[in-house]
């Protein structure tokens, strides 16, 4: 799978994301935000941040499973 491909693929996943984990997961690895600034901004704990980067990772690799996305 080539580098765009791969990143189309990602993209796609982080979008049908809920609303809430995605948005933890376009400020973390696309705005490079920390999670203390991410709460900030959002307005809520750090670790209500942290339980939706958890939990956009688990129903990330949860869709990766069932469409059967392999990233090399």
């Amino acid at each position: 799978m080539m580098r765009s491909e791969t990143h189309n693929h990602i993209r796609r996943l982080v979008d049908s994301l809920p609303p809430e984990q995605r948005e933890v997961v376009i400020l973390r690895h696309y705005a490079d935000m920390s999670f203390k600034e991410i709460a900030s901004l959002t307005r809520v704990s750090i670790n209500t941040a942290l339980g939706r980067m958890r939990y956009a990772l688990i129903n990330i690799r949860k869709m990766m499973s069932e469409k059967e996305v392999v990233l090399q």
